[in-house]
């Protein structure tokens, strides 16, 4: 008996020595097999009636085992919308650091019993109205400002990009850049419910003399149509306008022309409500003498979490403009920043024939392919230090930023990292994609030249749901 239990025993080792060499055979074949479904799938995802009247390109790399999955029309050229914001990242990254700050500093120069104060800009996206009281606040109450200047020496005046549109100057998503902006070169305005046939109530932040508002508004009146909150834009003025039928509370964002006298307006009425007293404001480059008051230091990840995150395009301009400082030289510009990027992808990327107009994707002039930005994901991912960078402030499927709304009941919930991008008759979406089987691919999906967004952004999900299966 001892024999047999014995020998038994050897035999059911041997089997399931057996069994484990057999499936660890069969295990390339099954990953090539999920591949040719994967595909496949892509291919029939491609059938799709919206491409009867529109045009896709597509890329999906496998990190993995670092290959090539799968193209189509990926040399195409076409506007990236947002995604334009992950080259800037990325290339930002790579020239900047991402331990590179953005700094705002005021300076105190006093001779002969005269005190000027200077303000340093750096086009600081982030710089809010708390960065701004705490930086009044090293000036104690009492003090008397002869001259308060602003300094705008760090770039041009161009406040626009190139291909911005000019219909869109009305809204807070096309600021008028300058090195000094205050929230985003926005005023927040809520117009509050009161009560039928009432005026709204209107609340704004920040307060200031800056602008004017002018409530034309009336709570549950249908017959004025719909609520809207309006500056004066084509005539280059700072009046707000709030008309229409108030159903509800609502916020919007407005933004300020001339945003560099904006934060300078608003910083003088933050002195003097704190006991400063400022005799006049101007403009002018801070000298080399002057004394350090105080620094607001933004950190790059900041801005490039932002800039992903929430699509902000003044975050991603800032970056451009902080590209252009490479050389040293004279004031920077957008067209500088444009050129370091131009030059990254061209000498790193390996990029033949591209267009490079601006950091944000907002301008018409650029052109990308599908197959140079899944190099640039691949880049970032592979990249030492920048993947923790570039992946986790990226909007995730179903749980934050621009995807939040976005493929919360399917399978693709949570695995999907990607920027999306939308302008008229583009909707683009490139990231990395996590599928059950634990393979990353890095993913690009650039829509072209159709009506709806919705119904692309729908197609882009079947695409991620596929890919993380």
């Amino acid at each position: 008996m001892f024999y047999l239990y014995f020998y038994g025993e050897i035999y059911c080792y041997i089997m399931r020595k057996c069994l484990v060499l057999f499936f660890l055979m069969l295990i390339p074949f099954l990953h090539l097999g999920a591949q040719e479904n994967l595909m496949n799938g892509l291919n029939n995802l491609l059938n799709d009636k919206l491409f009867r009247s529109s045009d896709v390109s597509v890329a999906v790399y496998d990190l993995t085992d670092d290959k090539m999955l799968f193209e189509h029309r990926a040399q195409k050229m076409v506007r990236p919308a947002s995604v334009m914001k992950v080259v800037t990242s990325v290339t930002a990254l790579e020239h900047l650091g991402a331990d590179y700050k953005i700094d705002t500093d005021m300076y105190i120069l006093s001779k002969d019993s005269v005190n000027n104060v200077y303000v340093k800009g750096a086009m600081d996206p982030l710089f809010n109205i708390e960065d701004m009281l705490a930086m009044a606040s090293a000036l104690p109450a009492g003090s008397v400002v002869d001259t308060l200047f602003a300094d705008c020496t760090f770039c041009d005046s161009l406040y626009w990009g190139p291909g911005w549109s000019w219909d869109d100057g009305s809204y807070s998503y096309q600021p008028y850049i300058s090195p000094l902006m205050l929230c985003g070169g926005t005023v927040e305005v809520s117009v509050k419910y009161t009560g039928k046939n009432r005026a709204p109530k209107i609340v704004t932040e920040p307060e200031s003399s800056y602008y004017t508002i002018v409530n034309e508004a009336v709570c549950d009146k249908p017959e004025l149509g719909k609520l809207t909150v309006l500056r004066d834009w084509l005539v280059d003025s700072n009046v707000i306008r709030v008309r229409g039928n108030c159903k509800k509370s609502v916020k919007e964002s407005v933004s300020m022309y001339k945003s560099a006298d904006y934060f300078m307006a608003v910083l003088a009425e933050k002195l003097d409500s704190m006991g400063v007293l400022v005799k006049n404001v101007a403009f002018a480059a801070t000298p080399a003498d002057g004394t350090l008051l105080h620094r607001i230091s933004r950190p790059l990840t900041c801005v490039i979490e932002e800039a992903l995150l929430e699509s902000n395009n003044l975050c991603a301009e800032s970056m451009a403009y902080h590209l252009g400082k490479k050389d040293g030289t004279g004031p920077t510009s957008m067209a500088k920043g444009c050129g370091v990027v131009a030059k990254f992808l061209e000498e790193v990327m390996g990029a033949e024939d591209i267009a490079v107009a601006d950091g944000s994707g907002l301008s018409l002039y650029n052109y990308v392919t599908a197959e140079l930005l899944v190099r640039i994901l691949r880049y970032g991912y592979k990249k030492e230090g920048m993947k923790e960078v570039l992946y986790d402030r990226l909007p995730v499927s179903g749980m934050s930023g621009t995807l939040k709304n976005r493929m919360k009941n399917s399978v693709a919930y949570g695995n999907i990292h990607a920027k999306t991008g939308t302008v008229k008759a583009v909707c683009t979406l490139a990231g990395y994609a996590t599928a059950a089987n634990g393979h990353v691919y890095a993913f690009v999906l650039l829509n072209t030249g159709m009506q709806s967004s919705r119904a692309a952004r729908l197609w882009q999900d079947k695409v991620c749901e596929l890919l993380c299966r």
